[in-house]
C-alpha cells in the first residue's frame, strides 16, 4: 500500500524506534505533532482543509482495520478520489462491507455500512480499494441527501463520469435508505459546473423550487459576436447568474495579470452582458448558508425583468 499521508505515525512504531510515550505526549504538548486518532500522531502540522485531514486519519485507521473485505467508501472516497469535500463526518473513516457483516454501525473515527458492492463499483488508489466515483456520489447522495449529492455527482461527470451508470447504481438499489434522493440527483446531475460553489448553488435553488437555469449560458450579439459565457441563465427572464467563489478570479487570471486587473476586466464583461438587455445576479458563498434568502433574490428579479414586465 503507498503512503496516503507521509506525515502520520503509529505511535507504537516511535516508540520502537526508540521515543518514549512521554517524548511523544511532550512533542503533542509543544505542537511538533498532533494527535490524529488513537494511537496515531501525524508528525508535521495537522491538515489544513477537509481532505487533508480527511488523509490524515485514513492513514491513522489502515493498520486496525480487520479482514481484506472492506472498501473505503463515502467521505473517505471522495477524499482519494478528489472529488469535492464537504464538511460533513470528516472527522470519521467511512468503510463499506459486504452482507452478511452485520456492522453497520458507528464508532469513534469510524463508520462501517453494509451494502453489496459488485466489483465494478471497486476502484484501486493508492493500493486502497476504494469505491468508484459514481458509486461514491449515489453513496454520498444516499447518505447526506441532494444538495451533497449533487456537487459529488456533478464532479464525477465532468471528469468523464457515467451518468448512465449513475443512474443504472439508484435502479439497482432501489430499495436502500436515501435512494429516493440518490435517484434525483442522477437525474439532476450535469457535468457543466466549474467549481463546487456553482453545484451547491443550483442544487439548493433547485430545493427552492426556483426556475432551473441554462448552464455556462452564451451570450451573443444579435449579429452573433460572442460577448460573455455565463455560470447560470434564465434567458426567457432576461436574466443570468454567476457563482462568486473563492477560486473565480485566480481562474480568470492570465499570466502577467493582477486580480485588479480581473477585476476591472469583469467589470467590463459585465456592462457588455447588460448591453445585451440581461440583468445579473451574483451568488456567494454566503447564499450558500441562506439559500432561502439567495432563491427570494432570484425570484424578485426574474419576476420583475422577465416577459411583460
Amino acid at each position: 500500500m503507498k503512503g496516503i499521508s507521509k506525515n502520520v505515525r503509529r505511535v507504537s512504531d516511535l516508540v520502537r524506534e526508540g521515543m518514549s510515550h512521554e517524548d511523544v505526549a511532550r512533542c503533542i504538548s509543544d505542537g511538533s505533532m498532533t494527535t490524529i486518532r488513537h494511537g496515531a500522531v501525524s508528525t508535521g502540522p495537522p491538515g489544513i482543509d477537509e481532505r487533508e485531514l480527511q488523509l490524515d486519519l485514513i492513514e491513522a485507521t489502515l493498520p486496525v482495520l480487520g479482514g481484506d473485505d472492506w472498501v473505503l467508501s463515502h467521505v473517505s472516497a471522495a477524499a482519494l478520489l478528489g472529488l469535492p469535500m464537504t464538511k460533513d463526518e470528516q472527522t470519521t473513516v467511512w468503510v463499506t462491507k459486504p452482507p452478511g457483516d452485520n456492522s453497520r454501525h458507528r464508532k469513534p473515527w469510524l463508520v462501517t455500512r453494509t451494502c453489496r458492492i459488485i466489483p465494478q463499483e471497486i476502484c484501486d488508489v493508492r493500493g486502497v480499494r476504494v469505491t468508484s466515483p459514481e458509486r461514491t456520489a449515489v453513496d454520498m447522495a444516499r447518505e447526506f441527501g441532494f444538495v451533497t449529492g449533487v456537487m459529488i455527482a456533478d464532479a464525477v461527470l465532468g471528469r468523464g463520469g457515467s451518468a448512465q451508470h449513475l443512474q443504472e447504481l439508484t435502479d439497482r438499489a432501489f430499495r436502500r435508505p436515501g435512494n429516493r434522493a440518490a435517484r434525483r440527483v442522477a437525474e439532476f446531475a450535469d457535468p457543466a459546473p466549474e467549481s463546487p460553489g456553482e453545484s451547491l448553488m443550483r442544487a439548493m435553488l433547485e430545493v427552492q423550487g426556483c426556475p432551473r437555469p441554462v448552464l455556462q449560458f452564451i451570450i451573443r450579439t444579435p449579429d452573433g459576436q460572442f460577448v460573455a459565457r455565463t455560470d447560470f441563465g434564465w434567458p426567457e427572464f432576461g436574466v443570468i447568474g454567476e457563482y462568486d467563489g473563492p477560486e473565480k478570479y485566480g481562474r480568470l487570471l492570465r499570466p502577467g495579470q493582477t486580480v485588479s486587473d480581473v477585476v476591472v476586466a469583469e467589470k467590463d464583461r459585465e456592462a457588455a452582458i447588460r448591453d445585451q438587455g440581461f440583468q445579473i445576479i451574483r451568488f456567494s458563498a454566503a447564499d450558500l448558508r441562506n439559500p432561502r434568502a439567495a432563491a427570494y433574490r432570484l425570484r424578485r428579479l426574474i419576476y420583475r425583468t422577465g416577459p411583460g414586465a
